[in-house]
């Protein structure tokens, strides 16, 4: 029974016997309703707008510009993301040559207070099993699937003077204003702690699937730790992005893709390696940088 149903049953009792009482209650202070504080205005999300000018990309140009106009879903996130205050957002647009086919990087860039000690995440089981199933719970995983002590493994792996951010890097292929391809690789942002001499130096991004085509290579004979060729490899260094994955080519065999970006200035080389033709085909040029 609550305190106040207490206190009006003594008085009901008292007052039925005829006997003054004088009840003290708590005094309370009148309820008042502050003014509601004004919310700073939530900025609109800038769409910005697309300039094709080159001669040689007008096709693929034409059509990433027509889904920025249209405001695509997909690619308004992929040029813009998801406002925080513990990113940035990245995105490279890159423009095939004389082809209607473009492919998109992006990722969030975690500010320099949005990174950790591993201490941090080492001490989080649940944090530990939600960063490993998404590294390696991938489309392609059932057929390679990764032993929970290698998932461990990687998951454990780190620099004492480092400070550490998981996240992922997204790829995406459009080709005749469409979207063909979708991959992506889930790893650790990492870079110096405050207290290491080389704290000033860039951010780097290792994803998970690069660690595991790593340790495969260093020991040939070791079983098959579960790396997938079709899963993109993604790393992230101080001056280019790196892409690699494998895919099923139009005549039934397998042709490896490779990517690699400069991210200063947006050039970009992309190669396709069938493996049982000897040919190798080359492309480059430039990509369109959206920063945030």
């Amino acid at each position: 029974m609550h305190i106040r149903q207490i206190t009006i049953f003594s008085i009901v009792i008292l007052l039925s016997f005829g006997l003054t009482a004088t009840t003290a209650f708590p005094q309370t202070k009148a309820t008042t309703t502050n003014p509601l504080k004004k919310l700073p205005p939530v900025a609109p999300r800038t769409i910005p707008s697309i300039k094709c000018t080159d001669r040689d990309s007008m096709v693929a140009c034409k059509s990433f510009k027509q889904l920025v106009e249209a405001r695509d879903e997909r690619i308004v996130e992929i040029i813009l993301g998801t406002p925080s205050k513990y990113y940035g957002h990245v995105a490279y647009v890159c423009l095939a040559q004389n082809s209607d086919k473009f492919t998109t990087v992006d990722f969030n860039l975690p500010n320099s207070k949005s990174y950790s000690s591993y201490s941090f995440y080492q001490g989080n089981e649940s944090v530990k099993k939600s960063d490993e199933q998404l590294a390696f719970l991938g489309p392609s995983t059932p057929n390679h699937p990764v032993d929970p002590s290698v998932q461990d493994q990687w998951f454990n792996e780190h620099m004492n003077q480092e400070v550490y951010k998981f996240g992922s890097v997204d790829v995406h292929e459009y080709r005749n204003g469409l979207r063909e391809e979708t991959e992506w690789d889930y790893g650790k942002w990492s870079r110096p702690s405050e207290d290491s001499p080389a704290r000033d130096a860039e951010a780097t991004f290792e994803g998970a699937y690069v660690w595991l085509a790593r340790h495969t290579g260093i020991d040939k004979d070791a079983p098959d730790i579960g790396d997938d060729p079709e899963h993109a490899h993604i790393t992230i260094g101080g001056s280019t992005i790196y892409v690699h994955y494998r895919f099923q080519n139009n005549n039934g065999g397998n042709t490896d893709y490779r990517l690699i970006i400069q991210k200063s200035t947006g050039r970009f080389t992309e190669t396709f390696t069938p493996l049982d033709r000897e040919d190798v085909f080359e492309h480059s040029g430039t990509c369109m940088i959206f920063k945030k």
